[in-house]
């Protein structure tokens, strides 16, 4: 959560974190598995095939491991957050990619799932913003559990700016506090432009 930390604006909180399946180390046991089976037959053989399942258990092992390491390389590198505010992704150990998007930037979250994926929870995640980022993060954990807190946060934030004001008629010094934090979140980037005009006109009784 180091990486996180530095992150959060005042008031943000996680309420949602992914990371990538552990299916990303299938790969590794497949050669595992198939290599240990072509090894056991070949030393049940002749002399030489004897000493060529023993050059291939090397070569297999090794080839395994790189394979292992680079499943743990991925899964540590990538984390994907869902806060009250904004949806962050990290992607990358040593070239690092960083993705974050306003919960008001968000024009839609995308599930895919083939057959081993429901059958292991796993899936591809494309989250659409408005700037037209539509990159695929594939092999999340429990992508639909995902999406749903992305879902979730995005009605909130949406129910919060509907939300009446709690003013006292005539106090206009409370009127002003209100619309110096909005004033705040827009310069932080929670609110739009269009969200802080329309929450100004509200406040001041404009049309």
């Amino acid at each position: 959560m180091s990486y996180l930390s530095k992150r959060l604006m005042d008031g943000e909180v996680v309420v949602r974190e992914a990371r990538i399946h552990g299916i990303v180390y299938l790969p590794a046991v497949a050669v595992v598995v198939l290599g240990g089976a072509a090894c056991l037959y070949l030393s049940q053989l002749d002399a030489d095939a004897q000493n060529a399942s023993k050059a291939l258990a090397i070569v297999l092992g090794l080839y395994a491991l790189y394979l292992a390491l680079r499943g743990y390389v991925r899964r540590a590198a990538a984390r994907f957050y869902v806060t009250n505010r904004r949806v962050l992704i990290r992607l990358g150990l040593f070239r690092q990619r960083s993705v974050e998007l306003l919960l008001t930037q968000i024009e839609g979250i995308t599930v895919q799932q083939g057959m081993l994926g429901r059958l292991f929870g796993y899936g591809t995640v494309v989250v659409e913003g408005t700037g037209g980022d539509h990159d695929p993060f594939r092999f999340i954990g429990r992508p639909e559990d995902f999406r749903l807190a992305v879902q979730e946060q995005i009605e909130a934030h949406a129910r919060n700016l509907a939300a009446p004001s709690r003013d006292i008629p005539g106090r206009p010094a409370d009127r002003y506090a209100e619309l110096s934090r909005l004033d705040d979140l827009r310069q932080r980037g929670v609110l739009t432009e269009a969200e802080f005009q329309n929450e100004k006109r509200r406040l001041l009784g404009a049309p």
